[in-house]
């Protein structure tokens, strides 16, 4: 299988380079991977039993689903190798779609990009697809430490977006939450276990993604950051956030100067009351002079979810970024909740929408900003794509 052919069906590098970890302690194949999210739990009254979806790759010792699931407690390193990781291998590499990974297929076909896409595009240059094939064993196993992790350091967050909820975030757990749960969710800060397989294997880290909650709340994102100085592997390890950047510690600053690169992906679905009434309990001051002063020492770009509220609004959105000197990911459409993706918008109000983005997109061309065209352009194709089946969770922000 060639890297173009991997690319193009339903091969993801994911599954041997990478793991995640939720805000609630279950392994993922990706941050969207559908058997990840048991958010219906969380939404009882009475205490559920906390049974993992049959295709769920297992949960952190930690984490409430321990009790529920005894026999698919694991470690980093066993849920690299779990039965349903290995399983997800062997089906890619024979060319089958994995249902876990309905949410990239669901945008695929849709016209949409896929995160799927993004990172074996992201790869494509330093990971050999038949490499991976070569170092698969029979049973789908992989004698490697997953260089590229996602750890979520709980749900502790400050603002409660309108197309987010609880357990993502304390601040909806602050408001709405069954009275058998806590509003803060870490499963981590306390496994000692996943601390000493860290250090064990701190050397082999080669990239970080950090996303909420809210990163820069988390005491573990920085605890991890510390160990990497500590060991002397920070140098050889690039980091990406996901921020809604309304909160930026200074002393964060004299931390990155260690690592080969940082990044920070700024939350941002609009400007001024558009900002503000998407990610509720942010100020758009506040942003704005925290996104001036990142940029100063990182690489910055503003992340958008395009949905029904700010369609209207990315033309502002654009034109802020252009002044500000900044790239811009229109990418991450909004699949749900159902209510806030434009697919579902009345169909006038999506024929205007459809005009509104192929002037977006002919404005973005004309300036030769190629990437803010393409992302226009996918989501235009996928608001108008019929899309006749359940819409798959979102899963992050």
């Amino acid at each position: 299988m060639t890297n173009g052919e991997a690319a193009a069906g339903s091969m993801c590098v994911l599954p041997w380079i990478h793991l995640c970890a939720s805000i609630d302690g279950v392994y993922g194949r990706c941050c969207v991977d559908d058997a990840m999210y048991h958010n219906e739990l969380y939404e009882q009254q009475d205490e559920p039993e906390f049974t993992l979806k049959e295709d769920a790759i297992g949960c952190s010792p930690r984490s409430r689903y321990a009790r529920d699931n005894p026999d698919r407690v694991m470690g980093v390193e066993e849920a690299f190798n779990s039965p349903n990781m290995k399983r997800t291998r062997l089906a890619m590499l024979a060319g089958e779609r994995v249902a876990a990974c309905s949410y990239c297929y669901h945008r695929e076909d849709r016209g949409a990009l896929s995160y799927r896409q993004e990172i074996n595009e992201r790869f494509r240059d330093t990971v050999d697809f038949d490499a991976l094939a070569a170092r698969t064993a029979a049973d789908g196993t992989v004698e490697d430490f997953p260089f590229f992790l996602d750890i979520r350091f709980g749900n502790t967050c400050s603002l409660r977006c309108v197309m987010c909820t609880y357990p993502v975030s304390s601040g909806w757990g602050a408001k709405k939450r069954p009275p058998w749960s806590s509003a803060v969710i870490d499963p981590y800060r306390d496994d000692e276990e996943l601390w000493k397989t860290l250090r064990e294997n701190a050397h082999l880290i080669r990239r970080l993604y950090f996303a909420g909650g809210e990163p820069f709340m988390q005491p573990g994102h920085f605890a991890l950051l510390d160990l990497l100085v500590e060991t002397g592997n920070a140098g050889n390890v690039d980091i990406v956030y996901n921020s809604n950047l309304t909160v930026l510690p200074e002393s964060v600053f004299p931390k990155f100067r260690h690592f080969k690169s940082v990044g920070i992906g700024a939350s941002c679905d609009g400007v001024g009351e558009v900002f503000e009434k998407i990610r509720t309990g942010a100020d758009w001051e506040t942003f704005v002079g925290n996104v001036r002063r990142a940029k100063t020492e990182v690489k910055l770009w503003l992340q958008v979810a395009p949905q029904r509220d700010n369609v209207w609004g990315l033309r502002d959105l654009l034109a802020f970024a252009r002044d500000e000197g900044l790239d811009i990911d229109l990418a991450n459409v909004v699949q749900w909740p159902a209510d806030f993706s434009v697919t579902n918008l009345p169909e006038a109000e999506k024929a205007a929408a459809t005009d509104e983005l192929t002037s977006l997109v002919e404005w973005c061309a004309g300036l030769g900003w190629d990437k803010p065209a393409e992302d226009l352009r996918a989501l235009r194709t996928f608001m108008n794509a019929a899309d006749p089946t359940v819409l798959a969770h979102e899963g992050t922000v």
